[in-house]
């Protein structure tokens, strides 16, 4: 158990300093209707990532680990075509330079800050990061752990996914005028170091599923 944490953990905490998330609840949690807003948002976050581990392991839960407990052979590779997916991802945003102007807001931040409860929650959906939860389930999957033990790393893994829109959308909450000053902070930062962030991101998570995946089909 104490592996799997170890193994799925990284991949929730990428999750959770992924900007475009955080800036969204950070704009949620400022607008005229943040307790709704900002509440719907994290409810749609946890709720979707939820509903979608718990339908991986109900379904295959138990039936990708062979009898000597190594993991089968289409855990093997889907942890190589995994990453080799997130390293395609990686080379195509380092290749495809995005065209710049600072002195324009994006157009999604503004779609966000005029959104209501409903907007907010389909928000929350679009944002769950199922590339980055896929990699994570099937660890699970390929675990040598009980159903209840696959449950509870579900668990700490949405809890660690999550945690830092949770927080900024609490925070807000509590303090709502002195964070709204860092909004328009928060917004350039985003704008500014969201592809780096993010080529980070894919290029480690693909390095990491592809050698394990390369290793896994070699032994």
């Amino acid at each position: 158990m104490g592996s799997l944490l170890l193994q799925i953990l990284p991949v929730a905490f990428a999750i959770t300093i992924n900007p475009v998330p955080i800036i969204a609840a950070l704009i949620l949690a400022t607008t005229r209707r943040s307790v709704a807003n900002g509440l719907a948002y994290i409810g749609a976050l946890l709720g979707v990532m939820a509903l979608y581990g718990v339908l991986v392991l109900v379904v295959f839960g138990g039936s990708l680990v062979t009898h000597t407990g190594k993991s089968a052979a289409v855990v093997r590779w889907a942890w190589l075509l995994i990453g080799l997916a997130f390293l395609v991802a990686f080379l195509v945003m380092l290749v495809h330079r995005p065209r710049r102007d600072s002195t324009r807001e994006p157009r999604w931040m503004r779609l966000i800050g005029r959104t209501g409860s409903v907007g907010a929650a389909a928000v929350g959906v679009l944002l769950v990061n199922y590339e980055m939860q896929t990699p994570a389930m099937v660890d699970i999957l390929g675990a040598d752990v009980t159903r209840a033990q696959a449950f509870v790393a579900l668990s700490a893994f949405i809890a660690v996914a999550c945690a830092l829109p949770i927080v900024i959308v609490a925070v807000a909450l509590v303090a709502r005028d002195r964070v709204a000053v860092d909004v328009a902070r928060a917004k350039a930062w985003t704008a500014r170091y969201n592809r780096p962030v993010l080529l980070v991101l894919f290029a480690v998570i693909g390095a990491v599923y592809t050698t394990k995946g390369l290793l896994a089909l070699l032994h």
